[in-house]
This record gives C-alpha cells, structure tokens and sequence, in this order.
C-alpha cells in the first residue's frame, strides 16, 4: 500500500513537470509565430497559430507523460474518466456550455471595462468563423479536458477529491494567460469539474467546452451588429444566464454527486500542488510572458 502511495505521488510530480512544458512550449512556439509574422506582409491567421501551439504544446507532451508512466487505453479510461456518457446529458452539457459563456462574459465585464478589454481573436469573414471553430473550439476542448479534467484531476482526486478541483480549476486558469478572464476561467474549470465527477465522463466536459468556445467566436463575430441592438443584446444575455441556472440544475437533479475523497488534508495537498519548483515556474512563465506581449 506504501509503495503504491509513493507511486501515485510521484506520477503528481511527473503531472506538475508536463505543466510546466507545456507552459514553456506554449510561450516559445508563440514567440517564435510572432516574430515569423513581422517577416512577411500578412500576419498569420491566429486560428492557425493555435493549431500549431495546440499541436506542439499539448499533443506532444501528453504522449511523452503517457509513454513515461505506462497509460494504456484501459487504465487511461478508468483512472481519467474516459467512459461514455448518455447522449441526453451531453445534449444538456451542449446547452450549459452555450449558456454558460454569457455568464463568463457578464463575471469578467467589470475587471475588462477597468483595463480596457482582452484581447480576444474575433474572425471576420464566414470562413475564418468556421476555421476558428475548428482549431480553437475542437482542438482546445478535447485536448485541455484530458489534460486537466482527465489526468490532472483524475488523478489527484485519488488523494482529495475538493484539492483536486481546486487545482484542476485554478491552473487550467492561469495556463490560459488571460489575466482579464482569469475568475472566469477559474468558474468554468469548477463547473466542468462538477460535470465530469456527476458524469464519470470527461466527454460532458469537452462538449461543454467545445460549445462554450463556439459561442464565444460567435457571439466575437455578430458583436458589431450586438452593439446597435441594446435591447435584443440585453434580452439575450438575460436568456442566456437563466438558460444556464435551469439546464445546470436540472443537470445536478438528475445525476448523483460523488463521494469525496480525503486521503490528504485538502490544504496540505494544496500547498504541495501549488508551492512547489515546477508549478511555480510554470506560472511565473505564463505571468511574464503575458506581461512581454503586452509590451509588443
């Protein structure tokens, strides 16, 4: 049973080092992409700068720390929630998802008003809405859910269900390096937490995610037309929130809550996950890197 513990912790130092490359990758192929671009006459599309981030920063390092710790399928779909899930509930996650992103943008509007707004990519033509669907609603829902939802939470759940969804939440936050959005962002990583625990299935949260990144461009892409229309805009936030707050309980009406788990003290296993050299740097890089392209 000892040698088992010592195990599974070392697998949690093995998570925070893959964290860290992937924070670091992530910087590096963006500054490289950024210094391409003033190369040529065109900037390259930001949907396609995502892809290749997406591609070398989160494909990458998640096969090398499958190939390091022995994650086969089997294992992978027991211990990381890869099991399936009933088409209504992930019908009702599509819609929590849609809904959900009007919540976010009303939770980050007074820190945006305050700084002036993000820098959000927003596509201009009918063909850049569909690319951008692609790479930044697809790619990021499936690949971050099985990065933090499925292996960062999987498995430290095993030792505190409640730190687990702390951490899984807050540094799926900052690894997304928008400052602006970071209560947001930190909200959205504790729902999807609750659905993929009352789930058992971290297919809920990528459709969740996946809707909530499409609504988003969407709504980026109909904003000009949103501003001279206060009263609809009005109308359809208000839908949107109340849409959230029923279709999320009726959600947790019709699944069971999880057992928790409490190996660990949850501030003991918090303070190892967030006070420690990799994690410290990995947001250390996400913060200056921010900072440094702010200042481009």
């Amino acid at each position: 049973m000892a040698t088992e513990y010592l195990k599974d912790k070392h697998k949690l130092v093995g998570i925070r080092y893959m964290l860290l490359y992937i924070a670091g990758i992530n910087v590096i192929i963006s500054f490289i992409l950024h210094m391409a671009s003033s190369f040529f006459d065109t900037f390259i599309p930001i949907y396609l700068q995502a892809l290749i981030v997406g591609v070398c920063a989160y494909i990458i390092p998640i096969i090398i720390y499958a190939r390091t710790n022995h994650i086969t399928a089997q294992s992978a779909a027991d211990k990381f929630y890869l099991k399936g899930c009933k088409v209504p509930l992930l019908i009702l996650a599509a819609i929590m998802g849609c809904c959900f992103q009007f919540v976010v943008i009303l939770i980050d509007l007074p820190i945006n008003m305050l700084t002036g707004g993000s820098s959000s990519y927003i596509p201009s033509t009918p063909a850049e809405l569909i690319a951008a669907i692609f790479v930044i609603a697809v790619i990021p829902a499936i690949f971050e859910e099985f990065l933090f939802r499925g292996i960062v939470l999987g498995s430290m759940s095993e030792f505190n269900t409640k730190a687990a969804a702390i951490f899984s939440a807050v540094i799926f936050a900052v690894m997304h390096a928008d400052m602006c959005g970071l209560v947001g962002y930190i909200i959205m990583g504790l729902i999807l937490v609750s659905i993929v625990k009352r789930t058992n299935s971290i297919y809920s949260a990528i459709v969740f995610h996946f809707a909530n990144n499409t609504t988003a461009l969407i709504l980026g892409y109909i904003n000009d037309e949103l501003i001279y229309m206060p009263v609809f805009t009005i109308s359809l936030f208000a839908v949107g929130v109340i849409l959230f707050v029923a279709s999320y309980m009726l959600f947790a009406s019709i699944t069971k809550k999880p057992k928790e788990i409490c190996l660990m003290k949850t501030g003991g296993l918090l303070g190892q996950s967030f006070v420690n050299l990799p994690i410290m740097l990995c947001i250390a890089v996400v913060v200056v890197a921010e900072i440094m392209i702010s200042l481009i």
